[in-house]
């Protein structure tokens, strides 16, 4: 079976580490010639907005997935015209957007965490002393790995 990945970093390069063990193939695609899959992988440079670089590269793929949640939902859906991909891409774009994510958790039922929407400055203080502190702000997109979030433990925190 061959699963193709869209993204050559670091977790790509574990996930197949994971799965070759069990038997699997991988194909990746990832802009940069240096992702470090290359050394392990099949590796198609491209970038993920590329049409002709995805639909060449789910050619022979079982199935597709990404490493990371800040792949374009586009090059997901794309791949999803030729191969089964998981998560789907509606689930990839509810992923990269936080706010959103959470309101459908608690849609679902899914347990999260208090949270509250801050869109402005002025909103971020209702926002503590609804939810208290220590809390975590986060920027809704494009955060990962603990970037795109800033701890706040005391009223100090806060005003900063």
């Amino acid at each position: 079976m061959t699963i193709g990945i869209l993204g050559g970093g670091q977790l790509g390069y574990m996930l197949a580490l994971a799965g070759y063990p069990l038997g699997l193939h991988f194909r990746f695609l990832d802009p940069s010639p240096e992702a470090p899959v290359g050394r392990i992988a099949q590796r198609v440079t491209a970038e993920y907005t590329d049409q002709d670089a995805l639909e060449k590269f789910a050619s022979g793929l079982e199935l597709a997935t990404y490493e990371f949640e800040n792949v374009p939902v586009a090059a997901a859906r794309c791949l999803a015209k030729h191969v089964p991909v998981y998560p789907p891409p509606e689930a990839l774009e509810a992923a990269q957007d936080r706010l959103n994510e959470k309101n459908l958790f608690k849609k679902l039922g899914i347990a999260t965490t208090s949270f509250a929407e801050v869109n402005k400055a002025t909103e971020l203080d209702s926002a503590v002393k609804r939810i208290g502190l220590p809390a975590v702000l986060k920027t809704r997109r494009m955060g990962y790995d603990g970037k795109g979030q800033w701890v706040l433990r005391t009223h100090e925190d806060v005003a900063r």
